[in-house]
């Protein structure tokens, strides 16, 4: 499988370069194109399309990560992108990881790794083969004209995204989160990369049911599901950009007890409230019986209108901590809010229905 793909070396060092195209060729790899800087790769790569990328710590023009950022951007952010460096720095791989690496191999390396990495890196990066195979099968039928059958190979890739509660993709990006606050880089890699396939994966298949429906003039139903397609991509931009705030806080504050509890406060104060709320909960896997986590998740809930769930988290914030007053003071606002909106449905509820009208003759 390794061998047949196309593969891009991107190093201004010619000793580098040599070696990690002998490690391909021994794996044998025969599709090898070498890009010293990034103006020569980024006209190239126009027409001459790579599958995976080995990325040096410098080109002449853009270090490795520059390089691996304008990759994901220009070309796919699912492209398995490998970092090969000498640079063993935590911030360095951090920073990878948060570019949207595919593995971080370490000079100098075995042939036996490298195959490792490769192969880690595609496989995650890349869906289910039978949903890839059904995904392409639903395009040829869109380009044939086949659109109902089409619509229904495409329903077959989402229906997992439908009918579940949560998005697979979603349960991946939180593994990714609590290996990357474990230290266990590789596979804090392998996860976020499968969410990112996973959303691409979904988000093309509402781009071809859109597509399908506009193929049989049903113009509303191609708003609908192009609509969908556009809202996964803004969720993973959205999933990118909280995977770049943890990382600054685990740059910032490698020491940090409770990572997740940060993220949370940063995601609070930026207004994604249910972004918060899952880092909370995140959060209580690490330190249960933490007090001002509870409070923290109960502001959440409030900013979020959910307000029952806010008041049970100030009680068992209190439970945990009786003294811990802005709780308490939370809890009381609560129920004031709550006591406020019940008396409002009490009042519609004792409301007459039909009230009397009284009809003014002149007399």
């Amino acid at each position: 499988m390794l061998e047949g793909l196309r593969y891009g070396i991107f190093s201004n060092n010619s000793k580098h370069v040599s070696n990690d195209r002998l490690a391909l060729v021994g794996l044998g790899v025969s599709s090898i194109s070498v890009y010293s800087s990034w103006e020569k790769a980024v006209i190239d790569l126009q027409t001459n399309a790579i599958d995976v990328a080995l990325v040096d710590e410098e080109l002449h023009d853009a270090n490795g990560s520059e390089c691996l950022k304008r990759l994901k951007r220009t070309l796919s952010r699912s492209l398995p992108v490998i970092m090969v460096t000498t640079d063993q720095r935590k911030d360095s791989v951090l920073t990878a990881i948060s570019g949207g690496c595919g593995g971080y191999v370490l000079r100098p390396y075995s042939m036996e790794t490298m195959k490792r990495h490769l192969y880690a890196a595609y496989m995650s990066a890349t869906p289910d083969e039978i949903e890839q195979e059904l995904l392409s099968a639903s395009w040829d039928l869109v380009a044939n004209g086949s659109f109902d059958e089409a619509i229904t190979g495409f329903e077959e890739i989402v229906e997992e995204l439908v009918e579940a509660q949560k998005n697979p993709a979603d349960e991946y990006f939180e593994k990714g989160l609590n290996y990357l606050s474990q230290e266990k880089y590789g596979k804090a890699i392998i996860s976020f990369n499968k969410a990112i396939a996973l959303n691409e994966m979904y988000a093309e298949a509402y781009k071809g049911m859109a597509d399908a429906y506009k193929g049989k003039g049903d113009m509303e139903n191609y708003q609908e599901y192009l609509t969908k397609a556009a809202d996964i991509y803004a969720i993973q931009d959205n999933l990118d950009s909280v995977k770049e705030l943890f990382i600054e806080i685990l740059q910032n504050e490698p020491e940090a007890v409770n990572p997740f509890n940060r993220l949370g406060v940063k995601l609070r104060k930026e207004g994604d409230y249910s972004g918060a709320i899952r880092a909370y909960h995140q959060a209580c896997t690490f330190t249960p019986n933490d007090a001002n986590l509870y409070y923290n998740m109960a502001r959440a809930y409030t900013y979020a209108k959910d307000y029952e769930s806010a008041l049970n988290y100030t009680e068992l914030s209190l439970r945990l901590d009786s003294s811990l007053e802005p709780a308490r003071a939370l809890h009381m606002q609560i129920m004031k809010i709550i006591e406020k909106e019940q008396s409002k449905v009490d009042s519609l509820i004792s409301e007459p229905k039909d009230k009397k009208v009284v009809i003014d003759n002149g007399e």
